[in-house]
Parts: C-alpha cells; structure tokens; sequence
C-alpha cells in the first residue's frame, strides 16, 4: 500500500510456480483516489504505474565506475518488455470525496506485491532488486 497525492493505492501479486520458477499471473490494484471522473484515464494512470514500477522491480540496474554510470541507452539499460506485463485489474473506491492524484501512487507498491507473492509461491524473500538477478530467477530470461 502507498498513499501520496491525497491518494491510496494497494496492491496484491498472483504468482505460480512453472518449472520451478516463479511466474507473476496477475496484479490487483485497489485505488483510494476520490471520485474518478474519467474510468479510462484513472485505470490507465493505475496501470502504468505498476507497468512501471513491475518493470524497475523486475530488471532495473544502474550500475556505476568511476562516477559514471554503466548503462547510458536503452541497449544497455534493461526496460520491461510489452510481453512480460501480467494480466492487471484495476478497481476504484467510490467514496464520494472529491478527486485526488493519482499520477504516480501506483507505482511504488508493485514491486512489494510482486516479491510478496513470491514468497507466498516459494517461501524465498527478495529482499534486493532486480528481482531477476536474485536465487529464485537464475536462469529465467
């Protein structure tokens, strides 16, 4: 769960284990963010950021040498790719305030969801990101 922009967002992971791996099915998002005047826009904000934030949990490395950072382009930086966005079900809390932001608290709570759920599918922590650079993803791509 994550509040900013007089906004709350929480959010819950469903993983499965498939060759002994640990597969992200599907993300639950429930925002507390004041009446939502536009549905579409409000669930594509939501959904964004759990893209984004799914993706820095996930792949994201800046490594650094002599003050400089390694990565300076995408070529080098890991990004998430379109086919690894799980499945992400949005709902809204109609409390009847008025509307609050909902820019970017998405986006902090994924990857507490995602490693989660992981641990329930496992019982291993990620405790560290990437996420894939940890024990429970050695060899997945």
């Amino acid at each position: 769960m994550y509040f900013s922009h007089a906004s709350y967002v929480a959010q819950v992971g469903e993983v499965v284990v498939q060759k002994g791996k640990p597969v992200l099915q599907k993300i639950y998002a429930a925002a507390d963010c004041g009446e939502v005047i536009n549905q579409s826009g409000a669930r594509q904000q939501v959904m964004g950021g759990i893209v984004d934030g799914l993706g820095h949990a996930m792949y994201g490395n800046m490594t650094f040498k002599e003050g400089m950072p390694e990565q300076n382009n995408f070529n080098s930086y890991r990004l998430i790719r379109f086919n690894e966005i799980p499945e992400v079900e949005v709902h809204f809390v109609d409390n009847g305030i008025v509307p609050t932001g909902l820019g970017e608290p998405a986006l902090p709570p994924t990857g507490a969801a995602v490693a989660n759920a992981i641990f329930k599918a496992t019982g291993k922590r990620l405790r560290n990101q990437p996420f894939t650079e940890q024990e429970a993803f050695k060899g997945v791509s």
